[in-house]
């Protein structure tokens, strides 16, 4: 075997080097007539209407209606009035704002008011959190049910394989 020799070939830098683009002929200076290419420009709209609009007419008036007949007269009953009443409201001067403490006292909830709202709460974070248990128990029957009638309507119904049973039993657990 023989080694070669190594040879790095020469570079010519005449030839490898980019070409300038050097035109052929010098650029137009002459201004001769229009120019070939219209560029384009901008035309504004004009505003002034060539035709006068006619003038706006206002619209008739509808007759008025007929007057409708009225209906009869609604007599309440009356309340008898205890002898001893309080003042007439006009009487009365208008009432002062109340203070900041007067209105938050009243702003607060009685407590027949909060005991609703917290067992109608405990209710329904209960039955969110039995849901799952729930199914879980209902679930089987269901589907025990679901053959039972699918059996009786005569359609044939799809036997599961040890490994389905055992998988269903398992998700059972979950």
């Amino acid at each position: 075997m023989e080694i070669r020799e190594i040879v790095v070939p020469e570079i010519n830098s005449s030839v490898d080097l980019p070409r300038v683009a050097i035109p052929q002929a010098p650029p137009v200076t002459l201004d001769i007539g229009v120019p070939v290419i219209e560029l384009p420009h901008f035309n504004p709209m004009e505003m002034e209407p060539e035709v006068e609009p006619q003038p706006v007419k206002p619209a008739k008036a509808k007759p008025a209606d007929p007057p409708a007949a009225k209906p009869p007269p609604v007599k309440l009953p009356t309340k008898e009035s205890p002898a001893a009443t309080a003042p007439a409201a006009e009487e009365q001067p208008p009432a002062e704002p109340k203070p900041l403490t007067e209105r938050i006292i009243e702003a607060i909830p009685t407590i027949p008011q909060a005991v609703n709202t917290a067992g109608t709460s405990a209710i329904a974070v209960s039955a969110a959190l039995a849901t799952p248990l729930l199914l879980k128990a209902i679930r089987p029957t269901i589907k025990k049910l679901a053959k039972k009638l699918q059996q009786a309507i005569g359609k044939k119904v799809k036997v599961e394989s040890v490994s389905e049973r055992r998988k269903f039993q398992r998700s059972l657990r979950k």
